[in-house]
Formats: C-alpha cells, sequence, structure tokens
C-alpha cells in the first residue's frame, strides 16, 4: 500500500496517509466485468479494483486486482479518470483513486468468483450498463462514466471529485 505521509490539520506532528486506488473497466462483448463485494456499507456490485500496493505500478496492480478478483489476465489501455474518496465525517480516510481501462489477454473470458485469492469476492459476471444500473452499486454516477468512456473514443480523462460525496 503506497503511502504518502502529510501534516494533518491537528498539527505538524500527528501524520495522515494519502491510499492510491485503482479500478479497471474491462469491456467484452457489448458487457462490464463487475464484482460483488461485500463491502462495510452492504453487498455491492462495482468494478475489480483496489488498493496499489508500495512500489507497484499502476499498470500491474490493475492487471494483479483483476486477476486476484476474477481469474482474468487483464492489460491496461490508458488512464480514464481520477478521483478522490475524502471521507472527513468518518474515520478520517483519503484514498486517490485511478480509473483505467483494460482489455483482456488470451482466450479466458469466463471469470471464476474470488479469482485466485480474494475470497470476499462472491461473484464476477459480465453485465450490460443498464443491468448494472439496476443493481446495488457503490457509486450511483459510475455506471453513467463508464458509458461515456467505452462509446466516445475521444474521451479524455478527467477528475470525477470526491466520490464519497456522491454515494448514495
Amino acid at each position: 500500500m503506497l503511502h504518502v505521509r502529510l501534516p494533518s490539520e491537528k498539527g505538524a506532528s500527528e501524520m495522515s496517509a494519502i491510499r492510491l486506488r485503482v479500478t479497471v473497466v474491462v469491456e467484452h462483448e457489448g458487457k462490464v466485468l463487475l464484482i460483488r463485494e461485500q463491502t462495510q456499507r452492504g453487498i455491492f456490485y462495482n468494478l475489480p479494483g483496489g488498493i496499489v500496493e508500495y512500489l507497484e505500478a499502476i499498470p500491474d496492480a490493475a492487471k494483479r486486482e483483476v486477476m486476484e478478483e476474477t481469474g482474468l489476465l487483464v492489460e491496461m489501455e490508458r488512464l480514464i479518470w481520477i478521483d478522490d474518496r475524502i471521507d472527513q465525517e468518518g474515520n478520517g480516510k483519503h484514498t486517490v483513486g485511478v480509473g483505467v481501462l483494460a482489455k483482456l489477454v488470451g482466450d479466458q473470458t469466463t471469470p471464476t468468483p474470488g479469482g485466485i485469492v480474494d475470497e470476499e469476492i462472491e461473484w464476477a459476471g459480465w453485465v450490460t450498463i443498464d443491468e448494472w444500473k439496476q443493481l446495488p452499486n457503490d457509486h450511483k454516477t459510475r455506471p453513467d462514466q463508464v458509458k461515456q468512456v467505452l462509446s466516445d473514443p475521444t474521451y479524455q480523462p478527467m477528475y470525477l471529485g470526491n466520490m464519497l460525496s456522491q454515494a448514495e
């Protein structure tokens, strides 16, 4: 896990960590790869992803997270967004998220829930954007963002703001 030490509001002697997270969009035959996982707030259908480890490059983290959660091999194509998750009211955590578009590598297209090591993943599979909108997910705006990325070849990476303030 990558930690950047910054002085907290309480003073320079107290330090706070900023974590880096990667979220991976993988499209296949008009559908998006999702996982169903148990989170602190309930069961949600989300894109694969997780914390970037110390000294790990973002493309390597994307590849590792998708493999761990779904058993599928991917390769990062490009950066698609950056967001923050700033929990000022709860535990005070700050996570910077990087969204990437990735493509499948090899012939394997059937995901395995939990991939190779992630026991928290209950299901992994392919769904359309419209199907995804009907499922519980952490960020209600995420399906529309992914739809825009996949439908517009000229899509440029953008800053999405604090995703925790958009969660329902």
